[in-house]
């Protein structure tokens, strides 16, 4: 068994390397056949075998096949030198290890983001309201970000296998060597990137079956992700910070002065800060919100980290600062309930019949589509004017953004309806009594 058969560039192959290699060429070849009748689902949900996927296939293809190579070059102790880099000697089996990992970077990639993400993303009860395209969206981001992960962490390791990683930054600080590789900075940005997948899966997917279970309404949702984002990210930066700065002691200390020089000049940012983690813990104010602030009128948007943003009835979008939202009186009409009362004052002549004109508005209201049917709309008479009855209607709408809309309509109605019952709309008059000694 040991004895040499032939000789490949100075390297001698003996029967028990022939036979080794043979066996890891069948089972290379059984793992791939294996591997190739696994069915999954595809987009439509439907059980497809792997071998009709050509993506899939072609990706394990070159991995089994670079991973037989590599093992086989390993088994006959192959290692011609083929190039030389800073001293530093590429060998075949540096080649081969390097289409390995790529290859297999391809196929975890396909795996990770068509039977992981895709999967569990699509397992959850997608309400109506959610389009498609948003949907594909919020999954191919998830996708680009497993990607960029992959393959910045095959960088990486290849970076150091070739002896590539250079020194950044290097710098002396109160006697200790601050150095920073190329390696360092790219498992730093690879920590921000995962923190990025963790909260796309716990807000997605995690929370969102309790959120449609518990039937949470859209601004406890945002709340709460929110949340989660900003203490992720928190600690996925430390960890970061971590490993770029081999003392933290350092950064403890030079954050702590610069953080009061900073905190006396962004007093109003940090104000701002907080008042939008009160909002978020509070919830005064929530996404989907309808406020009036100075007058206008909006549905809020997003609540950020410094100002929230408010559509108005204008389609135009406000930022309004969170200190504003906290410290400063604001009508949020959707707080609680999102049924809201509107009135509409209308004036009659005198000796019009009340029980017909009471008839006509409330007919006039429960025409508008707008107007709901519960509660139900009433009328009132409230003042005896100086030139005619003054009636009140008063009704119910969930659609605050377009009151104005609906109060137009509503109008429209009462206007045709009193037309047709010959009811007469007052309007400001005076009788004028001259003395006969003044014209004399």
């Amino acid at each position: 068994m040991e004895n040499v058969l032939f000789t490949i560039s100075g390297f001698d192959v003996t029967l028990l390397q022939v036979l080794l290699c043979i066996g890891v060429i069948f089972a290379g070849i059984l793992v791939f056949a294996k591997v190739s009748k696994y069915a999954f689902s595809n987009e439509t949900g439907n059980k497809i075998p792997a071998y009709n996927n050509g993506g899939f296939i072609t990706r394990l293809g070159m991995s089994v096949a670079f991973l037989v190579v590599l093992v086989i070059l390993r088994l006959l102790n192959f290692d011609i030198i083929l190039f030389n880099i800073n001293g530093f000697d590429v060998t075949i089996n540096h080649v081969a290890e390097i289409m390995s990992l790529f290859s297999l970077a391809l196929l975890f990639d396909w795996i990770i983001s068509h039977l992981v993400i895709r999967n569990k993303y699509r397992k959850r009860e997608i309400p109506v309201r959610t389009s498609f395209e948003q949907n594909k969206h919020s999954e191919t981001k998830a996708t680009k970000l497993v990607r960029y992960i992959v393959y910045i962490y095959i960088l990486q390791v290849l970076l150091k296998r070739l002896n590539l990683d250079v020194v950044l930054i290097q710098r002396e600080i109160k006697g200790d060597i601050f150095t920073i590789f190329i390696s360092d900075i790219m498992i730093a940005v690879m920590i921000i990137l995962i923190a990025r997948v963790i909260v796309w899966f716990v807000t997605q997917v995690t929370l969102y079956r309790m959120y449609q279970s518990n039937q949470m309404d859209e601004g406890i949702q945002y709340a709460i992700n929110q949340l989660v984002m900003y203490v992720v990210y928190i600690i996925a930066f430390l960890f970061a910070l971590d490993r770029l700065v081999s003392d933290m002691s350092i950064v403890y200390g030079g954050a702590a002065a610069l953080l009061v020089g900073i905190g006396l000049g962004l007093q109003q940012t940090f104000n701002d800060f907080f008042s939008g983690l009160v909002l978020l813990f509070e919830r005064s104010v929530m996404v989907g919100d309808i406020l009036e602030i100075d007058g206008q009128v909006g549905r809020v948007l997003k609540i950020g980290l410094r100002a929230s943003r408010i559509e108005t009835r204008n389609s135009v979008s406000m930022l309004v600062p969170n200190s504003k939202l906290v410290n400063q009186s604001v009508i949020n009409w959707t707080h609680y309930d999102n049924i809201v009362r509107f009135d509409i004052g209308i004036a009659v002549a005198y000796g019009t019949d009340t029980s017909l004109v009471s008839e006509l508005l409330l007919k006039a209201a429960n025409t508008v589509d707008d107007v709901l049917k519960t509660p139900e709309s009433f009328v009132r008479l409230n003042d005896f004017g100086d030139n005619g009855l003054v009636f009140n209607l008063y009704f119910f709408s969930n659609q605050v953004m377009v009151a104005e809309n609906i109060k137009s309509a509503v109008r429209f109605e009462i206007e045709k309806l009193f037309r047709i019952n010959n009811i007469n709309i007052p309007f400001p008059q005076r009788d004028l009594w001259m003395r006969q000694e003044a014209i004399s």
